[in-house]
């Protein structure tokens, strides 16, 4: 099990493992100073990290346990939007999903949440970026789907085969959308939207 601090500088993924019902430290995975690791996924035997603070996705290879616990970063992407319309922006990152393959979506996708917490909101709303991890071990940006949401902080998906997200931003400006992934997994387009439902955290589909 992996959790991630990016707290007080914190800056690091702890291992723990569990014994006789108790957890602890076996090990530590360091990140970038001031990066803020806030969510992760694990494929494999690689871990993806969303930090919060420099609004980057990374992957690693997970150490093996009792190594030294050192593993370089093998690629590294900004989420943020390239064109946006109004200046300064000012960013944070916050959830990250990877959802499993399956018979509608064979190819898989990183999905990255943006967050514009400055004083200036994208009329588009705030972004969610896509992205594919090819086979020589590099992230690479395919898709800047704007969501009409801001300052996305949950989003699950859910439905036949994954086929929909659920996302909240702030509930004065956009509340909670539906969005279809479109283009084999590679787009998303809203399908849904409730104004009115206050601030969600999380998701769950039933």
């Amino acid at each position: 099990m992996f959790t991630v601090s990016g707290l007080q500088n914190g800056d690091t993924i702890w291992r723990l493992t569990r014994t006789d019902g108790h957890w602890s430290i076996k090990g530590e995975i360091k990140q970038n100073t001031g990066s803020g690791p806030r969510h992760a996924v694990i494929s494999n035997d690689i871990i993806f990290t969303l930090h919060e603070k420099d609004n980057t996705l990374t992957a690693q290879k997970i150490p093996q346990l009792g190594s030294t616990n050192t593993s370089s970063i093998i690629s590294s992407a900004s989420i943020i939007p390239t064109d946006q319309p109004f200046a300064p922006a000012d960013f944070a990152a916050a959830e990250l999903l990877f959802p499993a393959p399956s018979s509608s979506f064979s190819q898989p996708f990183l999905y990255a949440s943006n967050r514009n917490i400055g004083t200036s909101p994208d009329p588009r709303g705030d972004s969610i970026a896509i992205f594919t991890f090819d086979s020589n071990g590099v992230l690479k940006l395919v898709n800047q789907a704007f969501t009409g949401l801001v300052n996305i902080r949950g989003m699950q998906f859910g439905g036949p085969d994954g086929r929909y997200l659920a996302a909240s931003g702030i509930s004065q400006a956009g509340g909670v959308a539906v969005f279809e992934r479109t283009d084999g997994g590679a787009n998303l387009v809203e399908v849904a939207r409730n104004t009115q439902i206050p601030n969600m955290g999380t998701f769950v589909w039933a």
